[in-house]
């Protein structure tokens, strides 16, 4: 008996084997694409970069300093100080691509704008939810907007304002935020429409 099943235990060996083989050169020949990816992005010239969409905060179009709340006036603060500053959506593409694409040079700066607008998605959907739970609905709309034109992530951003355009009988525009979020390739898309449906 047990020298009938040798021959199938050397064959499932033998296919073992041939797999794990294709499976470590398959991981090498990704490793080595990605490590010359990286390299010749490492050697990419610095390139112009001020033509760039850069994000524009429209603090004349917020409610700054209108409402008396210390938890306003931190968002509003921090608001302002990133309205100083070059603000750029980058989600999604990494420092490799960024590297390629603008110069090795500007890696830098890039990062620093993109920490920027991470920061500005935050800060944004606080401040819309601040301004909502004081009842200042229709400023809340206006920021919340602000941030659905910047792309943002921040998954209350949308869910909220959804909830603030359904309350008013917006209902147009609740419809087309749901076809935006839809159509979109944010990575928490299915997560937001869930939410949303409930």
């Amino acid at each position: 008996m047990p020298i009938m099943i040798l021959p199938f235990f050397l064959i499932l060996l033998s296919v073992f084997a041939m797999l794990r083989n294709r499976s470590t050169r398959s991981f090498q020949e990704k490793q080595d694409s990605f490590w010359e990816k990286e390299r010749q992005a490492n050697l990419t010239r610095r390139k112009d970069i001020s033509s760039l969409d850069y994000i524009q905060i429209p603090l004349d179009t917020f409610p700054i300093g209108q409402f008396q709340d210390d938890e306003l006036s931190y968002q509003e603060d921090a608001l302002t100080d990133l309205s100083n500053r070059q603000i750029l959506n980058l989600s999604g593409i990494s420092n490799t691509d960024l590297k390629l694409q603008y110069g090795a040079a500007n890696l830098t700066v890039l990062s620093e704008c993109d920490a920027n607008y991470i920061l500005l998605a935050r800060t944004i959907a606080a401040y819309g939810k601040r301004l909502a739970e004081l009842d200042h609905c229709k400023e809340a709309i206006t920021v919340l907007e602000f941030g659905v034109a910047c792309k943002t992530d921040v998954s209350t951003n949308y869910t909220l304002l959804h909830a603030l355009y359904c309350q008013n009988g917006e209902i147009d525009k609740a419809n087309q935020l749901v076809e935006l979020i839809r159509n979109s390739d944010m990575l928490l898309k299915e997560s937001i429409l869930k939410k949303l449906s409930e």
